[in-house]
């Protein structure tokens, strides 16, 4: 039986805060979801964000973003007044304000935090999760009195972590720390609860673990040996990815390359702590950019001869593919973790090599839809019953966008015509009259496909269910700033729209809509 799911991430959810929360509307959806038939709610990663507000550039691997903290729960709870709620409202629209909710949301989150554990009980949770807690506390104290987050900035004696440093952070901004430190109890308490819920109406919860971080995070501030860093903590090759179906440029992110064999030594600790801590919050995990566990592109920051200083490259042109240590990292994960809830993001260039590892370890991987009418008449019904299978992603346009970008004549439009044309019976509910221009039904075309494919796994961004267009998407690859900002204005048509959507696909129906 097949399994259907949407993507849309909690910071989307239609709230009076500027933001999505764990609050009440995202208990709305999961009951929207379950429903109609659904069986997987699929979030993007909730780490704190940092620059340009992406999940996939996060301050910290552990620490969970504070701002999709609900203040109708903290009320509910007795930590905030109702004049704190009203001084924390926004306008509601369709794109997050993310400066204004930090501005509004830190002192709710503070007095919150001030009033949910006593400071012997936040003692205890710091020391509790001390492996990543303390280091993210004594570099989010840091920033705050440096105000910048640029930890080359800092003065020599803070460049690095230690635990003396922590000490003497915490003897003199003791408050600070304990009051952050609540702040992430908050949150964590949130998305447990959420969590259980999820759990208890049926539904399965899929979040996202990306490969890098920020160069501006606080695992790498405290673990430049883990890093191709130079002595003084500067970079010296970043990541990125060579031209593909999303840049023709390639796209330079500018993140750390991992140091392989220095994190073979101990087994991949690193990464064995982040995926079994954010395991804890999700049912299924996905493994962005599951090609650089294999192989990863770096490219070379460029020194000036002349003043020594180190300069990133403009583009990702110049780099070059680099083996990781596969063999031995998968090994590790088949040993020491579930490997039934990983989920593979296999998209982009791949070899033969990277498909052995994903298939010889048993990682589902994911075909997005978008991508399979470009050479060929797809035969979806033979795509691999393990695969997850998307219409789009978080990087991708939306079917709408996508469609109507397409050229007249373009291979993947013509394609997708004769597929229509060949399969009529598929379609018959959707009252195509003319193949040749699908706009109007190009989203349920598209979802119809996926769900009559080979897959087991089926996933709708919810932008598609609503047919949404361009002003909708969610991420631009290869842009650093505008991203990650659309969000519902309320949930007006979203139940009826997934229930439209439940009605043409087979397996998962509601008994009452059969």
């Amino acid at each position: 039986m097949k399994k259907h799911g949407i993507l849309l991430h909690i910071s989307s959810l239609p709230t009076e805060f500027g933001i999505g929360d764990f609050g009440p509307e995202a208990y709305n959806f999961v009951d929207y979801l379950v429903d109609n038939g659904f069986k997987y709610w699929q979030i993007l990663p909730l780490n704190q964000t940092g620059y340009g507000n992406s999940p996939y550039n996060p301050l910290s691997a552990f620490a969970l973003n504070p701002f999709l903290i609900s203040p109708e729960l903290l009320f509910e709870d007795g930590l905030i007044d109702l004049p704190d709620i009203e001084a924390a409202l926004l306008p509601r629209g369709e794109q997050v304000p993310y400066e204004s909710v930090y501005k509004l949301k830190e002192p709710l989150l503070a007095k919150a935090a001030d009033n949910y554990l006593s400071d012997m009980e936040i003692s205890e949770y710091i020391e509790n999760n001390a492996l990543y807690l303390k280091p993210y506390l004594a570099y989010n104290t840091l920033c705050k009195l440096y105000g910048d987050d640029d930890w080359q900035s800092f003065r020599a004696e803070h460049r690095t972590y230690s635990e003396k440093l922590y000490d003497q952070l915490f003897a003199s901004y003791g408050r600070m720390i304990l009051q952050a430190a609540g702040i992430q109890a908050l949150i964590s308490d949130q998305v447990r609860r959420f969590k259980d819920y999820v759990n208890s109406r049926g539904l399965q919860l899929i979040g996202d673990l990306p490969l890098y971080l920020s160069y501006n995070s606080s695992e790498v501030w405290a673990n430049q040996q883990l890093f191709e860093l130079d002595e003084m903590g500067r970079r010296l090759a970043v990541a990125g990815v060579p031209p593909d179906a999303y840049s023709s440029d390639g796209q330079l992110w500018g993140n750390p390359i991992y140091r392989w064999d220095v994190m073979r030594q101990d087994g991949f600790q690193f990464f064995r702590d982040r995926m079994t801590h954010a395991l804890e919050y999700l049912d299924l995990l996905r493994l962005d950019h599951f090609i650089g566990y294999v192989n990863y592109w770096s490219v070379p920051v460029v020194q000036d001869t002349d003043t020594g200083t180190l300069e990133l490259p403009e583009n990702s042109m110049s780099g070059a593919w680099q083996k990781a240590s596969p063999q031995e990292f998968f090994s590790m994960l088949h040993h020491n973790l579930p490997l039934n809830r990983f989920i593979a993001e296999d998209l982009g260039i791949l070899n033969s090599e990277v498909c052995s590892f994903r298939d010889k370890f048993g990682f589902p991987g994911m075909i997005v839809l978008q991508f399979c009418f470009e050479e060929s008449v797809p035969d979806v019904s033979q795509y691999p019953k393990d695969r997850f299978i998307y219409t789009g992603t978080h990087d991708n346009p939306t079917v709408l966008e996508w469609y109507l970008n397409l050229e007249p004549n373009s291979e993947s439009r013509m394609n997708l015509q004769r597929f229509v044309e060949e399969n009529p019976a598929m379609f018959s509910g959707l009252g195509i009259t003319n193949p040749e221009d699908l706009s109007d039904s190009i989203h349920l075309v598209m979802m119809v496909i996926a769900s009559e494919s080979g897959c087991e796994n089926v996933i709708f961004p919810l932008q598609d269910v609503l047919g949404l267009d361009s002003t909708s998407r969610m991420n631009v690859p290869g842009t650093a700033l505008g991203n990650w900002q659309w969000r519902l204005v309320d949930f007006s048509g979203v139940a009826e729209a997934l229930a439209n959507v439940a009605s043409y696909i087979n397996d998962n129906r509601p008994q009452e809509l059969e």
